[in-house]
């Protein structure tokens, strides 16, 4: 332990080193006193030579011996400045005013460094936005930017949120202390432009593995669902069935027949912040919620739609879920997904206004499953007994685009493996998976996908109904993405 305390401390001073006369890099008579907490080996070199060989890599954190410690002292101090458009050590002859307190966020801290915007490629139509973009820097406004954010934060962050559910709060508040850790010289506070610039990248990101960069009609030609990520193990025709699967005999159309589950989660609800007009979506409709004009049309129209129960468990549920309403803007979201492979669904998510209410799930169902032709369906529900009575009469007030293009005979209900027990007699025998051909699908896969996305609760729980539709989204994708990869 001495030892590892004693090396500790050598590393925080020059250690056994007697300070030389000569920089060991330019070989100056320069005595050499800054040194680079980001580089290996931290040699020590003079100011000069620390500016011209980090021209490349501006946002490493350095100090300066004062004679008893080191002291944090930034490039920008020692002289450097950042010039785009050209390369390292170039400078532009027509460039602009100095932006000399220009922050920028990266991996290592927050940093504020003197930028120089290129003012030949203004002239030639490249906005200041366009070239910190091409410099690998994210800017916090397309106007006036005078923040932004490396790529790789942004990256770093992403991957965090989605993996340990780690918020933007702690990761900026990390950074800070990662900057400065004794509260003494707080960094600039950038955590709303931080958030902003998360956003954008999540959904710039989605958009750009969708392909809508290669479209000819762009990110305005987006359809509906088409930026979701699909299930490759699904039948879907045109896809991955034989091309005579439509000819195939009566008793083996079971083969081909598309197998879906119905949920919902009152964990992810919303409080009422914020407005779809102060905060609207950027990619709503898109990827996996529904398109929310129809939805909300269509809901406000049938919220007071009558629901029949006959079932002994559905009343004690509907109960429990119009409970605790007050202030809340969503109590939760439903979903459809596929249940052998547990795919989130395109245009398969909404949300609850009050409770499992029929006029939420059908439209979530309908939106779901939409493009279905020729199939057999079989959908698991745990109130399934319930829903599915007059789900036929109810599809009338629908577009057509909506509606189911098979016949009520293709369609079979069912609940799922572990919900049956809380069913009567006649439902454990009419909606019992086990007797449905479905090997060993237990309907229960809406459960582990929400326990996949339940970390964002307390988050979104907070947001606007836009940044929360945008993150969920986002947490739907890639828990789509990590399905692909692992299928095997």
């Amino acid at each position: 332990r001495d030892e590892y305390v004693d090396e500790s401390l050598r590393a925080d001073g020059r250690g056994l080193d007697i300070p030389p006369s000569q920089c060991p890099v330019c070989e100056r008579d320069v005595t050499p006193d800054i040194r680079c907490r980001d580089c290996v080996g931290r040699t020590l070199c003079c100011a000069e030579c620390a500016c011209r060989l980090h021209a490349r890599t501006p946002l490493h954190s350095v100090e300066r011996w004062n004679g008893s410690f080191f002291r944090r002292t930034t490039l920008a101090d020692l002289g450097l400045s950042v010039q785009l458009g050209h390369s390292p050590g170039a400078l532009c002859r027509f460039r602009v005013s100095p932006r000399r307190k220009f922050t920028v966020i990266h991996t290592n801290g927050i940093h504020t460094i003197t930028l120089y915007f290129c003012g030949c490629g203004i002239n030639h139509g490249v906005p200041p936005r366009s070239q910190l973009r091409r410099f690998g820097w994210w800017p916090a406004t397309p106007l006036e930017p005078l923040t932004a954010a490396t790529e790789e934060v942004l990256k770093q962050f992403h991957l965090l949120n989605l993996q340990g559910n780690t918020t933007g709060y702690d990761f900026y508040r990390a950074l800070e202390l990662y900057t400065d850790n004794t509260g003494l010289a707080p960094p600039a506070e950038r955590l709303p432009s931080f958030m902003s610039m998360v956003r954008q990248y999540r959904h710039i990101k989605m958009l750009k593995r969708s392909a809508r960069g290669h479209s000819v009609n762009g990110v305005g030609g987006t359809k509906p669902g088409e930026c979701a990520v699909l299930c490759p193990a699904c039948p879907q025709p045109g896809l991955n069935l034989p091309p005579d699967w439509e000819s195939a005999p009566e008793d083996q159309r079971w083969l081909f027949r598309r197998i879906v589950a119905i949920d919902a989660n009152f964990r992810l609800k919303n409080r009422m912040r914020s407005s779809n007009a102060v905060d609207p979506g950027l990619g709503t409709g898109f990827s996996y919620f529904v398109e929310q004009d129809g939805y909300n049309e269509h809901v406000a129209k049938f919220a007071t739609q009558e629901e029949i129960s006959t079932c002994s468990g559905f009343a004690s549920i509907a109960n429990a879920n119009t409970k605790n309403t007050k202030g809340l803007r969503s109590t939760g979201v439903g979903a459809i997904s596929c249940a052998k492979h547990e795919f989130w669904l395109p245009n398969g998510m909404g949300d609850l206004q009050r409770g499992e209410r029929y006029c939420n799930m059908d439209y979530i169902f309908l939106s779901g499953i939409r493009g279905l032709q020729g199939q057999q369906l079989l959908i698991s529900y745990d109130i399934a007994c319930q829903w599915s009575k007059n789900l036929w009469d109810r599809m009338e007030a629908f577009p057509q685009s909506l509606r189911l293009a098979i016949s009520p005979s293709d369609v079979d209900y069912a609940v799922p493996k572990f919900h049956m027990q809380a069913h009567g007699e006649d439902c454990q025998t009419e909606f019992n998976l086990h007797l449905k051909r479905v090997g060993m699908t237990d309907g229960e896969g809406p459960e582990r996908n929400w326990a996949m996305i339940n970390g964002k609760a307390s988050s979104t729980k907070e947001m606007g109904p836009g940044g929360r539709h945008d993150t969920l989204d986002d947490a739907c994708g890639h828990a789509n993405w990590r399905k692909v990869v692992n299928m095997g």
